[in-house]
């Protein structure tokens, strides 16, 4: 069985509408038996099959390999990465003041006047992001029943932290944002669980102090780091990943013309718009090397949309 708010995500995103009926939702819901049958059935269908033939800007190619490398700055002082930190954590603070739905998935469908109509296919889409991370830790034939502890970093409003207690017995939920903090707090409140710390990342290196844990998911949060910032986090989280844990986690590796200067970017104007930044895809492979991980996977994601200038990567990798 699956949930009748996963049926209702499915029709608005695979279809584009609204389902004919409660019927139809409640037939989904009950007679198909998990998320995997239930994607096959609407992909297969001839709705979906007619809505893509009628699609006129097919996928943009695959980035060739002949692009002009990009100029990034990843080493900071301790001081440097403290201000980058500060840069970010205002940003965020204020989108979830603002907009927290909205700054997590950027669809008007989750701006504050909007929400409540959508909250349930807003939170649906956790559920299915993570049949995702289900399939692949299945391709590289890990069996995560063993795995107690995880770490999600960026948990915004709980959107993916939920599904995630689903899953393990103890959820240490991190992000910069008290704001978004505070409404992943009352959405867990609310669904009954308590296996989850929501926990206030305030200083970059505060990871470094927690104890060591079994996975770690991040999906659409380090992009909206400075380089240095992300290669800090990562560090510090692989290397409080236990051994045998898995890492699952997204991140923007190359654009066109993209440059990061620690001084040209600290001496720009503060802004509260959200941000996206670019890691090194070399740079990213040499990081996982030396915390002793090894990578299992890596596939082209369209986490920062489609794109002819840029590359956005979801890796799953794996202690030693």
């Amino acid at each position: 069985m699956v949930s009748k708010e996963t049926v209702i995500f499915a029709y608005r995103l695979l279809f584009g509408r609204e389902p004919e009926s409660e019927a139809v939702v409640t037939h989904y819901a009950t007679e198909v038996k998990d998320v995997s049958q239930l994607r096959e059935l609407f992909i297969n269908s001839t709705e979906f099959r007619e809505s893509l033939e009628q699609i006129q800007s097919p996928r943009p190619p695959r980035l060739p390999f002949n692009g002009p490398a990009m100029d990034v700055e990843l080493t900071a002082s301790s001081e440097k990465l403290t201000a980058l930190f500060i840069k970010t954590t205002n940003q965020w603070q204020h989108l979830g003041e603002t907009q927290p739905h909205w700054s997590v998935l950027t669809n008007e469908s989750y701006f504050q006047e909007n929400f409540h109509q959508n909250s349930d296919a807003f939170y649906a889409s956790g559920e299915a992001e993570l049949t995702q991370f289900d399939a692949i830790l299945n391709c590289a034939k890990i069996n995560s029943s063993h795995f107690k502890r995880c770490v999600e970093l960026g948990c915004g409003v709980g959107r993916v932290t939920i599904p995630l207690a689903q899953r393990f017995e103890e959820v240490i939920a991190l992000d910069i944002s008290q704001a978004h903090l505070s409404v992943a707090k009352h959405y867990a409140n609310e669904k009954a669980i308590h296996h989850i710390s929501f926990e206030h990342l305030s200083q970059i290196h505060a990871i470094s102090q927690m104890d060591e844990f079994d996975v770690l998911y991040s999906r659409i949060v380090l992009q909206h780091n400075s380089p240095p910032v992300m290669a800090m986090l990562l560090n510090q989280l692989l290397a409080k990943l236990r051994p045998g844990g898995v890492a699952f986690f997204q991140i923007p590796t190359y654009k066109a013309g993209y440059r990061f200067c620690i001084d040209d970017y600290l001496a720009q104007e503060n802004t509260t718009a959200m941000e996206m930044h670019f890691f090194p895809q070399t740079a990213l492979f040499e990081l996982i090397t030396n915390q002793h991980c090894r990578l299992l996977e890596i596939r082209e994601d369209d986490a920062i949309g489609l794109s002819v200038t840029a590359v956005s990567n979801t890796l799953l990798v794996q202690k030693n």
